[in-house]
């Protein structure tokens, strides 16, 4: 039986922020976040929906407060009027537009991000959907008291016969809210499959990575799938196997995923033999000891995939987690064979763009060969960027080639 979702009375009170004059400025630039300093006032409601404005009494738009974290304000867009809509209302309007952008997307065999936080104008919500299934991820107070009017409507748009949180996420702990997972609504569905670029992944959204699968690599996937024929292909962090999987559906002459966790290896085999692909093997262990080990027995693979966990989950770990990036690059690099291809990724927001980048010029630096930028992937579309917020790019992907 599904539990009950937090309530809260219908309206939010009429309460209004104001933002200080440098604040109210990023504001109108677009920036979603602000901290108490921002604030004109520092007396603030815990978990509300607020109007908010600048010192001059000028409309900002609406904004989602929290008191339990540094980060007490999060904006969510403009509304009409001047006063603070029932929650009902507000996120009826911002659900209803995130579900029908994805509108071609919804089919019974379909994974799709359903809602991206602050691209959809909805900070602290994450919905991904496999199928019947609904996944929520919610990282702010004010989000945690409305999934009473969240979860009814979600389920209604989208027929879910399952609606289930995903709330074992650690930055919940900097809002105080408990680190959970637990049904909301309907039949409680351990397994179900998904259909990707013609190969069907089995999801398991109690106890999988994320919220139960990796939808925001759905590009590169396809890119693997497109470049992998007649390759010997190395998947490494491979989790469940899904890059593995699209190599092989391309054609790879085989593919060796390699990850710590046996049962996540064990999955993989077994979708392999579900989808009719022939030709993976699984090795479990640690990736930097493995690489050091294929260096050292001087292998070459046609093909790698590095795509790693987040190093850097907090900027006080970026310096460490530029060199992890550096060296396993230099690693991978190491193991192409001549004009093999290193498909590698970051997901960590605080790694941008350039420094990504740097860190894979330093890793090609001395090599006996030359390394060329064949290409830059991200996101699948059903992950908006806003262009305002940078940090909502987070996934970035990179193709390189040894030049021979």
């Amino acid at each position: 039986m599904a539990e009950s979702v937090p309530t809260a009375p219908g309206p939010a009170a009429a309460t209004t922020v104001h933002l200080r004059p440098a604040a109210a400025q990023l504001a109108r630039k677009g920036r979603p976040w602000f901290y108490r300093d921002d604030l004109q006032d520092p007396a603030l409601p815990h978990a509300a929906i607020v109007r908010v404005l600048d010192d001059h009494g000028r409309d900002l738009g609406l904004g989602f407060t929290s008191t339990a974290s540094k980060l007490v304000l999060r904006l969510c867009g403009p509304w009409p009027g001047d006063g603070v809509p029932f929650r009902e209302q507000l996120f009826a309007a911002r659900l209803a537009a995130a579900v029908e952008r994805r509108a071609g997307r919804l089919g019974p065999l379909d994974g799709v991000r359903l809602v991206h936080g602050e691209a959809d104008q909805l900070p602290g919500l994450v919905v991904d959907r496999y199928g019947a299934v609904l996944v929520l991820q919610v990282t702010s107070p004010a989000v945690e008291q409305c999934l009473d009017s969240i979860v009814p409507f979600l389920a209604a748009h989208t027929g879910a016969e399952c609606v289930l949180a995903r709330n074992d996420t650690a930055v919940r702990k900097l809002e105080l809210l408990p680190q959970e997972v637990r049904l909301l609504h309907g039949k409680r569905i351990t397994e179900v499959t998904i259909e990707e670029h013609g190969i069907r992944h089995v999801v398991r959204p109690f106890t999988g990575h994320k919220t139960g699968c990796y939808l925001d690599q759905a590009p590169a996937r396809l890119l693997v799938k497109q470049l992998a024929k007649g390759r010997r292909v190395l998947d490494l962090f491979a989790y469940q196997g899904a890059f593995a999987l699209a190599a092989l559906a391309g054609g790879a002459a085989s593919v060796l995923a390699v990850d710590q966790s046996e049962a996540a290896l064990a999955a993989a085999v077994a979708a392999a033999g579900q989808n009719g692909l022939t030709g993976l093997t699984t090795q479990a262990g640690n990736v930097f000891d493995f690489l050091r080990q294929q260096r050292d027995a001087g292998d070459r693979y046609g093909l790698v995939v590095l795509d790693p966990p987040a190093f850097a989950k907090s900027r006080r770990e970026l310096a460490g987690a530029l060199r992890g990036y550096r060296d396993l690059n230099r690693l991978c690099l190491r193991l192409l064979a001549p004009h093999g291809l290193l498909l590698t990724c970051t997901c960590s927001h605080h790694v941008g763009h350039g420094a990504f980048e740097d860190v894979l010029r330093q890793a090609a630096a001395g090599l006996p060969f030359r390394v060329l930028l064949q290409q830059r992937l991200g996101a699948g579309s059903d992950h908006p960027v806003w262009l305002s917020l940078p940090e909502s790019e987070y996934l970035k992907v990179v193709l390189l080639q040894r030049a021979d």
